[in-house]
């Protein structure tokens, strides 16, 4: 049986955002030790400020929130000599509510394991120091006697036996923080560069694509894109996300390079059955434009996010209509 881990932190004011004493005057993170980023998802050294997206349950909560795991590395990539080198979990609206839920001196820990459905997840047990008992006391002792600094340690579960270790998730819900939105929104499409490709780790891909599912379903209010429908129970449905660039071709995990597709049309799409047009209208391939399913969709509209911000780019619609449109003939 492989033995499971998990992450102990001591957090500290500076990384809670207090300044001179006063609370809120900066962002609020978790910084991560590098002696133990074999149980975080590993990030790239050639790709500026590398991050990615992790399922994060935090304490007293039984969902996901997405939140972001981030690689400063402006001292590698630009040589700076004052620049960053290092791994911060940003807190959120939602793990952090009012951002005052963690206090300096808490003890966190994270367990990491495989949901149901075979997603990684990581979840959040908190210790406050404002109430320090038995429990606290042997915390602290295991990161005077184990850990880096006395303030973080990497332990199997068994170091830990008060710890109730729970695997059970609310899969029908996954919140999307606002400032996880906002960062998104904020990047650009482009095609993955080949030195990119060859830095990938696959466990961190893995992840990557779970977030990137996760994102198309809540900006697309969890409908196909073509049918404007879902079939649905409880954490079950027939979405997936589809690539518009594929991910084998250099397209990138993210919500603008994607549609979420019912399992028939998502195999339409990738066939080149159809692709899009500038205006978001379905243009079907000529030789299957009597086709008794795509006939139907021919001209019409995709349902589109809210969020201008969040259609499809028109990098990767072009891009799709130049490369795939039309493949399913030479398929033959």
């Amino acid at each position: 049986m492989t033995t499971e881990y998990v992450y102990i932190r001591k957090l500290n004011a500076q990384e809670l955002g207090f300044r001179k004493g006063e609370p809120k005057k900066a962002g609020r993170y978790i910084y991560v030790s590098k002696e133990y980023l074999s149980f975080f998802p590993p990030l790239s050294t050639v790709i500026r400020n590398d991050h990615v997206i992790i399922d994060l349950i935090p304490p007293a909560l039984n969902h996901v929130v997405l939140t972001s795991f981030v690689y400063h590395n402006d001292k590698i990539i630009d040589n700076k000599p004052n620049g960053r080198d290092e791994f911060r979990i940003y807190l959120n609206e939602a793990t952090d509510p009012g951002r005052n839920y963690f206090q300096p001196e808490d003890i966190i820990v994270i367990h990491r394991f495989e949901t149901e459905n075979g997603k990684v997840a990581y979840r959040m047990y908190c210790f406050p120091a404002a109430r320090k008992g038995t429990e606290y006391g042997l915390l602290e002792k295991l990161l005077e006697d184990k850990g880096i600094h006395e303030s973080h340690a990497l332990l199997p579960i068994s170091a830990i036996p008060f710890l109730k270790i729970s695997r059970n998730i609310d899969g029908s819900i996954v919140v999307v923080p606002e400032e996880v939105k906002e960062a998104v929104l904020e990047e650009e499409v482009s095609l993955i560069s080949e030195e990119e490709m060859k830095k990938e780790f696959e466990f961190t891909s893995l992840i990557r694509e779970s977030a990137f599912r996760d994102l198309l379903l809540y900006f697309y209010d969890f409908r196909c894109a073509v049918t404007g429908t879902i079939i649905r129970y409880d954490s079950l449905n027939n979405l997936e996300a589809a690539h518009i660039i594929p991910d084998e071709l250099r397209g990138p995990a993210h919500p603008k390079n994607g549609l979420p597709l019912s399992r028939d049309m998502h195999w339409a799409f990738d066939k080149g059955f159809f692709t899009l047009n500038d205006t978001y209208e379905i243009v079907v391939h000529e030789k299957v434009i009597n086709n008794e399913v795509l006939s139907k969709i021919h001209g019409k509209k995709i349902i589109l996010p809210e969020d201008s911000r969040a259609r499809p780019s028109s990098f990767s619609l072009n891009w799709h209509k130049d490369n795939v449109f039309g493949v399913f003939i030479k398929s033959i």
